[in-house]
């Protein structure tokens, strides 16, 4: 875990190298500042061990969490994960960001870097670095060649990660294609999603080239090469979503169409997502990086999202390490029930209702409610059990038995009748410190990525039902269905995707590239929890659907807005309907 260690250790690097941006600072407050104060930039590259600290800098500022940030990052931060935003979950309390997104009332001054945008001005940070980086890495005496090849196909994977994360946001964003200096102008116009979307792949193919297959268990959480196939992937992936491959985009731009979609429908660019995944299989499968089979299929999922730097996990965040329960993320995550935090996340009934029965039927729920609750959750998925923590399942050593029914020890602020699992692990509580584990890229995505976009060019094939069967099986669920249409293949792809995938901080992205976000109980209408009741004198529960809330999508919620401090400026065109 060496470079792990020196990645969570060089926090002070961060505020040596790079001085903290304030909440109204933007990408020109800082493009044109030198990397250090007390050391200088000279002093960054005399020798491989101080390029190192820049570098786990640079990562910690480049590399994002799927967890909710502690705020040495970013200020203000995020309070908890995205999933309580769409029809995975409700957060435990209203302060959460979560909360303006489901009422609607977003705006570009919503907070300092418009809506709800945490990292926006550490992203471009990260982007100042590692241009820095690749201008002068061989200058450093003491570092061979291969050294430097590695170093420079890093940076290339976080300027590309950087701008991907922007475009999924934004759509089209200024590109920065060099280290800027004291006379350039720093006031770019927002370049276009195909030229945004050809950036990140160029720069996911230079990592390519310069990154390694795989690094020794020491060195685990730095990127390699099927990471920077996995960014290509998933970049033309949303490139050939809805989204942005549309001849007319989600709201009306006049002239700037084209900064928030192609302007052309293409289904060659399914072909290239295609392509692209099955490179990253290829790439995956030549590390020695693969699905986990062999833990029972009560178990393999679960431990492909617990057991820290699995051989399923390619790239993960590794910023931090042994965080106690009073740190984020926890405080985030875990309901108060369980720890006493700021609030946890409940998983709401729509999000329940996606699981298939263990023979892959679709499970039924009376609007009525019944008396056969643990009946019902016990025929569910085997992935049911290992992501949510539901009435009478075990949570945590800390908590082995949940009680979500009414006046149970655990149901105060659990409006879906039941609580998010996934991402907190068994180990929670039982000592004051856990190590959360910030999973980027996975082996299951790549082949949902490549299903998705199969399935999309060409409609079904043996190819894409092989995709998504492998998903299924390791979880003992049976093949899907032969005979499908392309578009009852979609939907089955689909909600394979929001059950494996499920809290990884996809199912927000990937409702928006979907354009799915108005359908009823996904990101606007009515969202469904349970009320659970004791039945006397029997083990089994009363379950009783109720709306715990009515959510408000706007169109222009398709996009962020960008900060009305920087529309302000002059050199940036808003989004629409902003």
């Amino acid at each position: 875990m060496e470079f792990m260690k020196k990645y969570t250790k060089i926090l002070v690097w961060i505020f040596v190298l790079s001085s903290v941006v304030s909440c109204n600072q933007d990408l020109t407050d800082f493009l044109e500042k030198a990397p250090g104060v007390d050391v200088t930039e000279d002093d960054l590259f005399s020798s491989k061990t101080q390029l190192e600290s820049y570098i786990a800098s640079t990562y910690r500022m480049g590399i994002y969490s799927i967890y909710p940030t502690d705020g040495r990052i970013t200020s203000p931060r995020p309070y908890t994960i995205n999933s309580a935003i769409t029809d995975e979950a409700e957060a435990e309390v209203t302060f959460f960001h979560t909360q303006n997104w489901n009422s609607g009332s977003l705006s570009s001054v919503s907070n300092p870097n418009g809506a709800e945008d945490f990292r926006f001005t550490v992203r471009w940070k990260a982007i100042r670095n590692a241009w820095v980086i690749l201008e002068r890495v061989d200058e450093v005496p003491d570092a061979d060649q291969t050294y430097k090849d590695q170093v420079k196909g890093e940076m290339h994977f976080i300027l590309g990660l950087s701008y991907f994360e922007m475009l999924k946001r934004y759509g089209g964003v200024p590109i920065v294609n060099k280290r800027f200096g004291i006379d350039d102008d720093f006031k770019l116009p927002r370049s276009s999603v195909e030229e945004v979307v050809n950036f990140i792949v160029a720069h996911a193919e230079s990592a390519i080239d310069f990154l390694p297959l795989r690094y020794g268990e020491n060195f685990r959480g730095r990127i390699n090469k099927p990471a920077a196939t996995m960014l290509k992937a998933r970049t033309l992936l949303y490139a050939a979503s809805p989204l942005f491959n549309s001849s007319q985009p989600y709201l009306a731009f006049g002239e700037h169409n084209d900064l928030i979609s192609y302007g052309s429908f293409s289904g060659d660019r399914w072909k290239l997502a295609a392509d692209a995944a099955k490179e990253a299989l290829t790439t995956i499968d030549a590390s020695g990086f693969a699905l986990i089979n062999d833990k029972g299929v009560d178990q393999n999922y679960k431990y492909v999202w617990e057991q820290l730097d699995n051989n399923e996990i390619i790239l993960a965040e590794k910023g931090f390490f042994n965080l106690g329960w009073w740190q984020y993320p926890w405080p985030g995550i875990v309901p108060t029930a369980v720890d006493n935090s700021w609030g946890g996340v409940s998983v709401i009934h729509n999000f329940v209702r996606k699981y298939e029965k263990k023979d892959g039927s679709p499970q039924t729920w009376d609007a009525a409610g019944g008396d056969n609750l643990n009946e019902k959750y016990d025929e569910l998925d085997n992935r049911f059990a290992q992501t949510v923590g539901y009435n009478g399942s075990f949570f945590n050593r800390q908590h082995p038995i949940l009680e979500t029914y009414q006046g149970g020890r655990h149901a105060n602020g659990c409006f879906g009748g039941a609580w998010m699992k996934k991402l907190i692990p068994d180990t929670y509580g039982t000592s004051n410190r856990t190590t959360p584990n910030g999973i980027l890229y996975r082996v299951a995505e790549a082949y949902l990525n490549l299903a998705e976009a199969l399935n999309e060019y060409s409609g079904p094939s043996t190819e894409v039902y092989d995709a998504v069967n492998l998903i299924r099986e390791r979880s003992g669920m049976p093949d899907l269905p032969l005979g499908l249409s392309q578009s009852e293949l979609r939907e089955r792809i689909r909600n394979e995707r929001d059950i494996e995938l499920a809290f990884e901080d996809h199912r927000m992205w990937d409702i928006r590239r979907w354009m799915t976000a108005e359908n009823p109980g996904v990101m606007s209408g009515d969202f469904y929890g349970l009320k659970i009741y004791e039945i006397e004198g029997q083990s089994e529960f009363r379950y009783e659907p109720y709306i715990i809330e009515t959510r408000t999508f706007h169109k222009q919620m398709y996009l962020h807005p960008f900060n009305q401090n920087e529309i302000n400026k002059g050199y940036l065109v808003q989004n629409p309907g902003w």
